[in-house]
C-alpha cells in the first residue's frame, strides 16, 4: 500500500503561492491554522496584512493622505447549531495600523467593539459574500491613527479640482483604477494605483451629480439622483449615459433620499430610497426598485424579489437568500437610520405589503437575528 502525502509534507513555496491567491485576511488565517508547518510557512507579512494594493493611494498634495479601507462581508455559521442558517457580520482587513481584523456593523460600517469575546475560525463555518471600499481624505500631518478611530477628517481643500475632500461611501475597482463617488459634490474620481501616477482625476463630462458606483459585468457603471444609469470608458476617463432616468413618482413622498446599483439575478437594478419630512426630521417610508426591461427598452418595477433580500449598507448593496440567514425576511430591504439622538438602528421594508419594521419594536426582534453573532464559549 502506498504511502498517502500529508498535507503538512507540501512544499513551503507551494503553500505561500496558496495564500497570496486568497485576497481575505481571514482566508489566509484560516490556511496558517490548518497545523504547524502551514503556519510557519505562511507568514503574515505586511504585504499580505495591506490587502491586493497599497493601503495609501497617491495624491497630487503631500500634506493630504488618501486612505483605503477595504471590508468584507461574511456569512458565520455554527455547525453544531443548524448549520444551514447563517449570521451577517463584515470585518475591516487586518493593516499596519490595525493588527487585528476589526469586526463592524454590517448596515453602517460602524466599528463594534468586543474585545473580550473571540471567535474560533477552525470551528464556524466562513462564506464571502463580497468587499466593499472606502477611500478617506484627510490630514496628513495629524495622527493618523486618531483621525481614522474618531472619524474626523481634514475638509479645507473643497471645491478644488485638483483633489477631493471629505469621506468615499462608495468606491469600486477595475484594471488597477478606483473610481470613487465624492459625498461632499456627488462627483466621480479616479486614482491610478500605478507608480508613477501620484493624482486623482475627477471623470471628463459630468453633466449630472452621481450617488453610486459598481462594477457589474467588466465594466464601470454609476447612477445620478435622477436615476438613469452611466458608464464609464477606462481608455478616455469620460462617462456616456446608457439609460433614461427611472419614472419615479413623488406624490406620495417628499423626496428620494437615496439611489443605489444592485446586481439582481444578473440584472443591473436601480433602489430608490424615499423620504418624508417632518418637523425639520427626514424619515425612510419607502423603497422603489426598478430594473431595466431589454424588449421593451423602459424600466419596470420590480414588485417582488422571491426569496431574496435586499441588504443597504453604507457603501455595498447586495442581496441574499433569506432562508440562509436567522430570522431573514424574504422579498424584503434591510437598511439602517439615524434617530434624533444620532444613535445607529436597523430598519427592515417589506415590498409585499410596504410596512416597516424597527429593531426597537420588541415583538418583531426575531427579523433582526441575522445581524446578532452569539460569541460561543470554547
Amino acid at each position: 500500500m502506498e504511502k498517502t502525502d500529508q498535507w503538512s509534507d507540501l512544499p513551503e513555496e507551494l503553500l505561500d503561492l496558496i495564500a497570496n491567491r486568497y485576497s481575505s485576511n481571514i482566508d489566509v488565517l484560516r490556511i496558517r491554522s490548518i497545523c504547524k508547518s502551514w503556519r510557519s510557512a505562511v507568514a503574515m507579512s505586511k504585504e499580505r496584512l495591506q490587502f491586493r494594493f497599497e493601503r495609501y493611494l497617491p495624491t497630487s498634495n503631500k500634506k493630504i493622505k488618501a486612505h483605503l479601507s477595504p471590508t468584507t462581508f461574511f456569512r458565520i455559521t455554527f455547525p453544531s447549531s443548524c448549520p444551514n442558517k447563517g449570521w451577517l457580520v463584515r470585518t475591516r482587513q487586518a493593516s499596519k495600523m490595525y493588527r487585528k481584523i476589526t469586526l463592524l456593523c454590517p448596515l453602517s460600517g460602524k466599528r463594534i467593539t468586543r474585545s473580550h469575546q473571540t471567535l474560533d475560525l477552525l470551528k464556524v463555518g466562513v462564506s464571502e459574500i463580497r468587499q466593499s471600499y472606502e477611500i478617506q481624505i484627510f490630514d496628513g500631518l495629524k495622527d493618523e491613527k486618531k483621525a481614522l478611530d474618531s472619524e474626523i477628517f481634514s475638509n479645507y481643500i473643497k471645491n478644488s479640482d485638483k483633489i477631493p475632500s471629505g469621506v468615499f461611501f462608495r468606491v469600486a475597482f477595475l484594471d488597477n483604477i478606483f473610481f470613487a463617488v465624492n459625498y461632499h459634490d456627488n462627483k466621480i474620481w479616479c486614482c491610478k494605483n500605478r507608480e508613477g501616477s501620484r493624482s486623482w482625476t475627477k471623470i471628463k463630462n459630468q453633466v449630472e451629480d452621481f450617488s453610486d458606483i459598481i462594477l457589474h459585468m467588466g465594466r464601470i457603471y454609476a447612477v445620478d439622483l435622477k436615476g438613469a444609469i452611466w458608464w464609464i470608458s477606462l481608455s478616455q476617463l469620460t462617462i456616456v449615459q446608457q439609460t433614461s432616468s427611472t419614472p419615479l413618482d413623488y406624490y406620495k413622498y417628499d423626496s428620494c433620499q437615496d439611489t443605489r446599483l444592485v446586481e439582481y439575478c444578473g440584472d443591473l437594478c436601480i433602489v430608490h430610497e424615499l423620504s418624508i419630512t417632518r418637523n425639520h426630521i427626514q424619515r425612510t417610508v419607502g423603497f422603489k426598485v426598478y430594473k431595466m426591461d431589454e424588449d421593451l427598452a423602459e424600466w419596470v418595477e420590480v414588485s417582488s424579489l422571491g426569496d431574496n433580500t435586499l441588504i443597504v449598507a453604507c457603501n455595498s448593496c447586495f442581496t441574499v437568500v433569506a432562508s440562509e440567514y436567522h430570522g431573514c425576511l424574504k422579498n424584503s430591504i434591510y437598511f439602517s437610520y439615524y434617530d434624533v439622538k444620532k444613535a445607529e438602528n436597523i430598519k427592515v421594508f417589506k415590498l409585499d405589503d410596504g410596512s416597516i419594521i424597527q429593531r426597537t419594536d420588541m415583538s418583531s426582534q426575531s427579523c433582526f437575528h441575522m445581524f446578532s453573532l452569539p460569541f460561543p464559549n470554547y
